[in-house]
């Protein structure tokens, strides 16, 4: 009997899930992917001979999908669950808010702006339902919830540097998700949050993924670009790349809505035009390798002007891997349009303002301190969510027979995580068995 062929476009954490997934159900898996490495935004590069993840990656204690591949996988070893501080620097202070009694200490709020801030964090962690908030912006909501001071303090510098001109339109059931699911990750209210590692990163992950994949018969081809999809009566039945037409009974279309924009031919045309409604903006993320510790903190937000960004990640902090020799590793996140200069200025006029301001958290800093810069651009690092957002999500099945979809957009409330996009390409392999 002639087995099953699958297409899966994107060797991303969903594209290689997907791949397994369809590989373990009796497909010949073929996955395409544009770059020379697999991973997607959850790709590494080497530096200095070491795997570095070009953005953050954590792992949450709900995160059920995840921890199942990883067990699956026979990589449960490698992962490590270690306290995660978070702190909040507010005009030139740097003030730790880990735990209930931080938030209490926390001076930018009065005391009763302190307790309303509490109680809507365990109103996150408690609620499992959102639809209710669905009709609300989080800036209406939040202003609701804590007041105005407390909403310019802690929320609208976080969402307006990472928005922008769509600050005030992101939905609220965006940013419930966000504290639902961090603060799932307590094993009860005053402890602090328990994050997870791999050693090795997610890179780990990846590899073993690809290695179940090509030992089943499976093919990762790598830098193929996937130019276009084929169509017959109305269905798809394989894809263009730069070299030859490539057919299969199923394709899986792993990659960012744009892309995917971009394959569709013109019979689809309401279909593309359904999915171009839905706006994405990107990242710019600096990753500084330092020999000493910016701060004593995992996550730092930020609402002070002279800093560039919203906030930053010392990984290092979290996972002190012997990989990184002993040296600081932090990211710094910057979202921005395309079109806007940010994205395409130069590295220096990005790095150079963003180092000087360092000194502003930790005096000691000097640049003799920063080992490595690496930046990383990619163009839809984060869809943009405003009220009602759940009428645009796009379904797993499209409307073209035999075409498939998953993307970040699906995950919604929920922000993109590895775990989501996994439990995505489960839901696909149950659809397709």
């Amino acid at each position: 009997m002639r087995k099953r062929t699958a297409l899966v476009i994107g060797a991303g954490i969903a594209g290689l899930a997907t791949a397994y997934n369809l590989t373990r159900h009796g497909y010949l898996v073929t996955v395409l992917e544009r770059r020379s490495v697999i991973g997607g935004l959850a790709r590494s590069l080497k530096v200095n001979g070491q795997p570095l993840e070009v953005y953050y990656h954590f792992i949450c204690g709900g995160d059920h999908a995840l921890l199942a591949l990883i067990d699956e996988l026979g990589l449960g070893e490698r992962l490590h669950w270690a306290p995660a501080r978070t702190a909040y620097f507010v005009d030139g202070h740097l003030y730790p808010l880990t735990s209930p009694w931080d938030l209490l200490r926390f001076r930018p709020l009065s005391l009763r702006e302190r307790i309303r801030l509490g109680q809507l964090i365990l109103y996150c962690r408690r609620t499992t339902h959102w639809e209710h908030l669905e009709h609300l912006t989080a800036h209406k909501w939040l202003l609701q919830r804590l007041g105005p001071h407390a909403y310019n303090i802690v929320w609208k510098s976080l969402l307006d540097l990472k928005f922008g001109k769509y600050g005030e339109l992101i939905s609220a059931p965006w940013v419930w998700h966000r504290l639902h699911r961090v603060t799932r990750s307590r094993s009860n209210v005053l402890r602090p949050e328990q994050m997870g590692f791999l050693d090795g990163g997610t890179q780990v992950l990846l590899e073993a993924l690809a290695d179940r994949i090509e030992a089943a018969g499976g093919r990762i081809s790598l830098n193929t670009e996937v130019t276009g999809l084929l169509t017959r009566h109305g269905r798809a039945v394989g894809v263009r790349t730069g070299d030859a037409d490539i057919g299969a009974d199923v394709i899986v279309a792993a990659t960012q809505i744009p892309d995917l924009v971009r394959l569709l031919p013109e019979e689809a045309a309401g279909y593309r035009a359904q999915l171009a409604a839905i706006n994405f903006i990107g990242i710019v993320c600096v990753m500084l390798k330092m020999s000493r510790n910016l701060t004593d903190f995992f996550w730092v937000n930020s609402n002070d002007r002279r800093i560039p960004c919203n906030g930053f990640i010392e990984y290092s902090n979290l996972n002190p891997s012997p990989q990184f020799g002993g040296s600081a590793i932090v990211y710094f996140p910057f979202y921005s349009e395309v079109s806007a200069p940010l994205f395409s200025a130069p590295d220096e006029e990005i790095v150079t303002p963003l180092i000087d301001s360092l000194s502003l958290i930790n005096p000691e800093l000097s640049a003799e301190m920063i080992e490595q810069v690496v930046v990383t651009r990619d163009p839809y690092g984060q869809a943009i969510c405003p009220p009602h957002f759940s009428r645009q999500v796009p379904a797993i099945a499209t409307p073209i027979p035999n075409l498939y979809l998953l993307d970040s957009t699906q995950l919604y409330p929920s922000d993109r995580c590895l775990s989501g996009m996994i439990g995505l390409a489960d839901r696909l392999a149950a659809m397709l068995r």
